[in-house]
């Protein structure tokens, strides 16, 4: 196994060996024509012609386009020998030295056009990871650099010619500043003490993705920097190396950092003013039931309940800021559509209307407060629909991606009231919290519309794209 491990590394282009590679094609074509010569005084000039394939295999995987002259070389000075200690040849032997030649040039000719096809497809791999806009480098299995990309140089400052075919974890020292491993030393080995050196690693399908904080990078602040790292595979699934890309993203977390704060004093300050209408609204209900204990008058009474009306909006418009004071502030997720459904169910007062939802193994991504969705759709059903006694909830698979269904057996919507029913309004009924309901969402691309019947019941579908479902 080891001397086959020395033979494939001659092969190797990123091995030392390719410094020397015509030292050691001349050294290979001295020796198997000096024994082929030998073989030939003794009278062998069949088996020991076969050693000639070795130069003519290096020669022309090497010099793929400058190998025929070479293999010319060969065949002549074979033929020559064969000639000058045969002489006068029989023509079986001249018929087996042709033959020779032919297989000779034949095997030559091969194994040159496979290697300019294997360098041509290497050439373009190489051109891809040159041009990526992230910093990306590769190693093979042992650890040596085989690709180190422009990016990279930027990022680093290092040169490619200055650290390609070098191993023992020369490319972590223009990143930590020391010799240790990198994510793609943790593809090739596994090693769990690697891992412990990326607490916050995040494993997502073939790939290794952590955000590190390098103090002494980019000066005196340091940098975050996120590594990516996937491994890279022979067409029969062996490991062969990995490759890592790297992205500073300092800028980004620091935005990222100033919106979280920001959302939290605006939660702050809105809560503030939220308690302040809460307390002026408990005054002034006080005063509105004061108010219906003093006056008998009926006009005056009507005017109290319409101010009581009015203040009812407030109270509600101050619990939907309240249960909305977070929307788009946490990153979508894959949500599971019948525990949004059981969420959202668990918190109303169904009384005697029949509730089932069939979306077991749906899962959509969506933002956290879809359970919100859900709980504005059965609240219009229940309290505002009037003459529900039917609410369920189902999925459809279609062609332009799958539609949950929420549908009750009440009066449904009228036409005219349709086109306006996720648009922010300030009117009172049916379609209450619908608005957030359709904001919520869109966050991740979702529509949602009514095509109940009029008459038979309301019918909301949410419409999730191809990309945004899945069926556990």
């Amino acid at each position: 196994m080891v001397a086959i491990m020395k033979f494939d590394a001659i092969f190797d282009d990123a091995n030392p060996v390719r410094q020397r590679r015509i030292l050691i094609v001349l050294a290979v074509t001295a020796v198997t024509v000096g024994v082929n010569l030998a073989g030939i005084l003794l009278g062998i000039t069949a088996v020991l012609a076969h050693l000639l394939y070795f130069p003519v295999i290096l020669a022309a995987y090497w010099y793929p386009r400058r190998c025929y002259p070479f293999l010319l070389l060969i065949a002549v000075i074979y033929c020559g020998f064969i000639l000058y200690f045969n002489y006068p040849p029989d023509v079986s032997l001249i018929a087996a030295t042709a033959s020779r030649v032919v297989i000779f040039t034949l095997v030559g000719l091969i194994v040159s056009l496979l290697s300019y096809r294997l360098r041509e497809s290497e050439q373009e791999m190489n051109d891809i990871i040159e041009f990526l806009p992230d910093a990306t480098f590769a190693v093979n299995k042992d650890g040596v650099v085989i690709a180190w990309n422009k990016a990279t140089e930027v990022l680093t400052g290092v040169k490619k010619s200055a650290i390609l075919n070098r191993g023992n974890y020369e490319y972590s020292l223009p990143f930590y500043g020391e010799r240790r491993p990198m994510l793609v030393d943790l593809i090739l080995t596994g090693d769990p003490d690697i891992e412990a050196r990326y607490p916050d690693l995040i494993r997502v399908e073939n790939k290794l993705i952590s955000d590190v904080l390098i103090r002494h990078f980019r000066g005196e602040g340091g940098a975050y920097l996120r590594f990516t790292a996937a491994a890279l595979k022979d067409p029969y699934g062996n490991v062969t190396g990995a490759v890592e890309s790297v992205r500073d993203v300092t800028d980004k977390l620091m935005t990222e950092s100033a919106l979280s704060n920001t959302t939290k004093k605006l939660n702050t300050l809105t809560g503030i003013i939220r308690t302040d209408l809460s307390n002026k609204l408990t005054v002034l209900y006080g005063y509105l039931r004061m108010g219906t204990i003093k006056f008998r008058d009926p006009e005056v009474l009507s005017f109290v309940n319409d101010i009581k009306n009015a203040a009812g909006g407030i109270e509600r418009q101050i619990n939907i800021s309240r249960d909305f004071r977070d929307l788009g502030t946490k990153p979508p997720s894959w949500v599971m559509v019948q525990a949004a459904v059981s969420e959202a169910a668990v918190k109303l007062d169904f009384r005697d209307v029949y509730y089932r939802a069939w979306t077991e193994r749906l899962e959509i991504f969506a933002d956290p407060y879809l359970p919100s969705v859900f709980s504005h759709l059965f609240d219009n059903s229940l309290n505002l629909a009037g003459d529900v006694t039917k609410i369920v909830v189902t999925y459809q698979i279609r062609e332009s991606g799958c539609a949950v269904i929420v549908e009750d057996n009440g009066p449904g919507i009228a036409v005219p009231d349709k086109k306006g029913l996720f648009k922010q309004s300030s009117e009172e009924g049916y379609g209450r919290g619908l608005f957030l309901t359709h904001e919520i969402l869109s966050i991740t691309g979702i529509d949602i519309i009514e095509t109940g019947i009029p008459g038979k019941g309301a019918r909301f579908e949410i419409l999730v794209p191809p990309e945004g479902y899945r069926i556990r």
